[in-house]
């Protein structure tokens, strides 16, 4: 038997919250010099949107080349230093006297003092990756001092430096370009699209109203008065910036939609948080972009939004109404070095001569716990999981494989963003003595992507956390990964040469790895399911056994030793 709960916890969360403007960033305008010693070009800006994120610096282009030197712009001390195989990739972080933190990601080298603090933290913790704070003023930097060369480290997609600053006590990043860089730009942003939605519908069940627009210089218009078919209007606005010289578009810096020159919403693109960086899936149209479609920016605060970045009139409303006469309203779009694009336009409320449309499922609230259950499966989503309602449902198709343990569930809407983690759990298809309980997985698929997570047994359920919609199973696995080297026992090998080993897994996810000369821990460095060990001053002379020891996500694992000699 089906049921379906949603617990109210109204009052706990603040919807609309207002944004401040960095006026004067700490330091003043002119507190830091450019990174790089080549022209500046920017390849990406503060406040793009990304999938499931905000783009939280700025790109600094290094022509296509790595192994570009790198220099601080003020002065300070290294802070900090994050290795990861995605991501940053190789990253380096310096405190500065005036209260910020700068960031340099995708990096290929740092100086030798951070390199050996590095390594010597790397092979103290086992691990290659790592992000380790540095004790203060143990590698102090002047303005203009080398700190490393750039690369293209992590998940770059290209070379180039990507560059933060962030408010040191919060770590909340700041828009850079408030700091104005040598960076000419007298071109105001681009506006394309104007977009509405009835604001008693949920975003995700309707089809949003788009107008195309007339441009004359930096105003755009309409043709004509948009007549609406409902009396509250949810606004959104597809536009984009670029600096002068350069075609590639990027975000643009703060929005403001205004009635008779009084400001009725607007939102500004600075001092965002990693904590809070997911919610711009909340500040787009999710479903649009999901699909194909551009980004729609929304100019209101979702139900459910959580991050401080809007500003409300004093009338404090979440829509504009739409009366039965024409309405004037203009948008101003800005960038950061204040140059400005105008949209003007009409609305009035015309008939709806629209069909009805009911939707299917359970109806999901923002702001409240919700949990879908039924025989086999349950799904629990925390008060902050949406930012909208909308209507969810589950369909099941049957499996009946040897590792299956459960039929495959889907959930509907395929297209729906979740802001955070939320429980699934799964029971198995076969009794509790049939199945090996420290070797069963979830497995979540949606289209290219899938995630495995280790699911923990809970009164013959197992459960696990995920924080995408998709197709989910219940797997037992059994299966050890496999390993492969590119030495064999006997194998000779002197300084800088590379030990390459290869590990394969039936469900392709590998949750450790370990390799070690006579017991004493090794750095392999992951690339994927492939590591590589350069033989270094950790691997002693004479003949020694090399241990590679793989665990899966289940927890198999599997052992290969190797006699080797170095010379």
């Amino acid at each position: 038997m089906k049921s379906f709960f949603s617990l109210s916890l109204g009052g706990i969360f603040i919807l609309f919250l207002f944004g401040k403007s960095l006026a004067q960033p700490p330091g003043g305008v002119a507190y830091f010099s450019y990174p790089l010693s080549i022209k500046p070009k920017l390849n990406a800006n503060f406040g793009e949107m990304r999938n499931n994120h905000f783009h939280m610096g700025l790109d600094l282009s290094t022509e296509g080349r790595e192994n570009l030197p790198v220099f601080a712009p003020a002065e300070g001390y290294i802070a900090r230093i994050k290795i990861e195989s995605g991501g940053f990739g190789r990253a380096i972080y310096i405190n500065h006297p005036n209260g910020t933190t700068t960031l340099y990601a995708h990096m290929n080298r740092f100086i030798p003092a951070a390199e050996t603090f590095l390594k010597s933290k790397q092979y103290e913790q086992k691990t290659w990756k790592i992000d380790v704070v540095v004790p203060e003023n143990l590698i102090p930097l002047k303005k203009g001092q080398l700190i490393g060369y750039s690369g293209n480290t992590g998940a770059s997609q290209g070379p180039h430096v990507h560059f933060e600053i962030r408010d040191t006590k919060t770590e909340n990043c700041l828009n850079p370009l408030l700091y104005r860089f040598p960076l000419a730009d007298v071109t105001p942003p681009d506006i394309y699209r104007l977009v509405f939605y009835d604001r008693d519908k949920s975003i995700y069940e309707q089809s949003p109203i788009t107008c195309n627009l007339i441009r004359q210089g930096n105003v755009f218009k309409t043709a004509g008065t948009i007549g609406l078919p409902f009396d509250k209007a949810f606004i959104a606005i597809q536009a984009t910036d670029r600096m002068t010289g350069i075609p590639n578009p990027n975000g643009f810096f703060s929005a403001t939609l205004l009635k008779d020159d009084q400001m009725v919403t607007g939102f500004e693109l600075d001092n965002i948080g990693y904590d809070k960086t997911r919610y711009l899936n909340g500040h787009i149209d999710y479903m649009t972009r999901a699909k194909g479609g551009p980004y729609y920016q929304m100019l209101f605060p979702a139900k459910g939004f959580g991050l401080n970045m809007y500003t409300l009139g004093n009338a404090e409303k979440d829509h504009i109404d739409v009366q039965p006469e024409p309405s004037a309203y203009s948008i101003k779009v800005t960038d950061a070095y204040g140059n400005s694009a105008y949209l003007d336009f009409r609305v009035s409320r015309k008939p709806d001569d629209r069909p009805g449309h009911v939707v299917p499922g359970d109806r999901m609230e923002p702001l409240n716990v919700n949990i879908y259950e039924d025989e086999n499966i349950q799904f629990v989503f925390k008060e902050d999981a949406f930012y909208d309602a909308f209507h969810f449902r589950v369909n099941g198709y049957y499996a009946n494989t040897a590792n299956e343990l459960s039929s495959v569930y889907q959930t509907l809407p395929a297209d729906l963003p979740v802001q955070s983690n939320f429980t699934v759990r799964l029971k198995p298809n076969r009794s509790a003595a049939l199945v090996n309980g420290d070797r069963v997985l979830i497995k979540r698929t949606y289209k290219t992507k899938t995630e495995l997570k280790k699911a923990m047994p809970e009164k013959g359920w197992y459960t696990a956390a995920f924080r995408d919609f998709g197709y989910f199973q219940l797997l037992e696995d059994l299966q050890p990964p496999t390993i492969s080297a590119s030495v064999q026992s006997g194998a000779a090998l002197r300084t800088g040469s590379r030990v390459v080993v290869d590990v394969a897994d039936d469900n392709k996810m590998i949750r450790e790895f370990r390799g070690t000369v006579d017991g004493q821990w090794l750095m392999f460095q992951p690339y994927g399911n492939r590591f590589v060990y350069t033989i270094d001053e950790h691997f002693p002379m004479g003949e020694h056994k090399l241990s590679i020891v793989v665990y899966d996500e289940a927890g198999n694992n599997s052992t290969r030793d190797f006699i080797i000699k170095r010379n």
